[in-house]
């Protein structure tokens, strides 16, 4: 998806950095029945499917920014790719996918 990386200062914030910087969102995160999930919300308000809490990553319908960095400085953030899944895994998660809604709905 096109869009611009968060700053190396913002990562480090988010990983194990002390402090906050100010950053803005390179997606949308949408739950897999087409709601928005709110960066202040929780796992619960991800609908599973099949049993997996799936996220999908829209383009953003507006910039929108803030502090980034951690609440709970002894839980660090962390990702990690395990895989790219193939053309026809990513099919099968797809169909279940609905388009994301506008949040004014």
């Amino acid at each position: 998806m096109p869009g611009d990386a968060p700053s190396a200062q913002a990562v480090a914030v988010c990983r194990d950095a002390p402090g906050f910087t100010q950053t803005t969102g390179a997606f949308n995160l949408v739950a897999a029945d087409g709601t928005w999930i709110w960066n202040e919300g929780t796992p619960s308000d991800i609908t599973p499917v099949r049993g997996t809490r799936l996220v999908v990553l829209d383009k953003p319908p507006y910039s929108r920014g803030w502090d980034a960095g951690r609440f709970f400085p002894g839980m660090r953030g962390s990702l990690t790719l395990e895989r790219v899944l193939s053309p026809e895994e990513t099919e099968s998660w797809f169909a279940d996918v609905s388009p994301a809604k506008d949040f004014h709905a």
